[in-house]
């Protein structure tokens, strides 16, 4: 069978799985590319618990039992059929694995990515698909353990891990874009009036650029923290997406956003850069898009559209200033 052939057996076996159901052909068939089928005996171990092996798994026949130790004892406490996908969370962290996975019986499943690959030079190779395909992945993830949640009549520690893994940017430890939207609607419903604050550095590209990947990373955790500082109790820090930031105010007027809008551009600008770039001054400068609700904005992505689009008008009209939906 030709590589083309088996790809499109591929795309149709993760077409079918509700893991992947929001991601477009184009995206499924990058998944496809780079996926291959493993098959194991009945009783053979696809993975042990403690060891780390970042793979998802898709079922194309048979069924998988997840088994963990529980004091001294193995249970199975999961069991996965034809067309469902485990190992999800175990792509996305690098902690051990906190489970093992044993074939039922005999099974051939679809794992991305396929032997001989590592997840993270997918990545680097491909950096805006696979960050779009993640992003896509972590709300239909977040959805589920959302729906979940509503079931279990007490919040298990578990559940709390699993929610601060999928909803926390790795790198700056701020909530991350699936975070933002999946709660927001709900803290739209619960405060009669919220601010929504997008920020982004107008020189960042310099520092990336310049400086190096690793110095680019360096400075967007230090922004992180110098927002971090200056945000009040009840406000929320996001890291958007890239080098944008986010900070929801619930409860808050548009003076009080105004007021942290323009505590950020100062903070921004008495940054330590130096130690990130090896010397010499920089000063990073940054442009803040301001929108309320109710206002203009009636939900929560018009609020988010409303704010990003205020923030790029203020980045074109020259950075370093504040803008917001209402008055441009």
């Amino acid at each position: 069978m030709g590589e083309r052939a088996k790809d499109t057996r591929k795309l149709t076996l993760l077409s079918k799985a509700d893991l992947f159901s929001k991601l477009d052909e184009s995206e499924l068939g990058m998944i496809a590319r780079y996926s291959g089928y493993r098959k194991f005996e009945q009783g053979s171990t696809i993975f042990e618990e403690g060891s780390y092996t970042p793979e998802l798994y898709l079922i194309k026949k048979g069924s998988v039992l997840i088994r963990k130790g529980v004091d001294g004892d193995t249970r199975d406490i999961a069991r996965f059929l034809e067309g469902e996908v485990f190992g999800e969370m175990d792509l996305l962290d690098t902690s051990p694995r906190t489970a093992s996975a044993v074939a039922e019986n005999p099974a051939t499943l679809l794992v991305f990515p396929k032997p001989g690959l590592r997840f993270r030079d997918i990545l680097e190779k491909h950096p805006d698909v696979f960050a779009r395909i993640l992003q896509k992945l972590l709300g239909v993830i977040a959805g589920r353990i959302r729906a979940t949640d509503k079931l279990v009549s007490e919040k298990t520690p578990w559940i709390q891990e699993l929610k601060k893994q999928l909803l926390r940017d790795k790198l700056t430890s701020l909530h991350n874009r699936a975070y933002l939207e999946e709660e927001l609607p709900g803290i739209l419903e619960a405060k009669a009036r919220t601010c929504l604050l997008l920020m982004k550095p107008d020189n960042f590209k310099t520092i990336n650029d310049t400086y190096g990947h690793e110095a680019g990373d360096s400075a967007l955790i230090l922004i992180a923290e110098t927002m971090k500082s200056r945000l009040r109790e009840g406000e929320i820090g996001v890291r958007y997406r890239g080098d944008e930031y986010c900070v929801i105010m619930p409860g808050c007027s548009a003076e009080k956003a105004h007021e942290l809008a323009r505590d950020l551009l100062e903070a921004m600008k008495g940054m330590d850069i130096g130690q990130i770039i090896g010397g010499g001054e920089l000063r990073v400068t940054s442009s803040i898009g301001i929108s309320m609700h109710p206002g203009k904005a009636r939900d929560s992505q018009s609020l988010i559209a409303a704010a990003f689009e205020a923030m790029m008008k203020a980045r074109n009209d020259g950075g370093d200033r504040i803008c917001d939906q209402e008055t441009g």
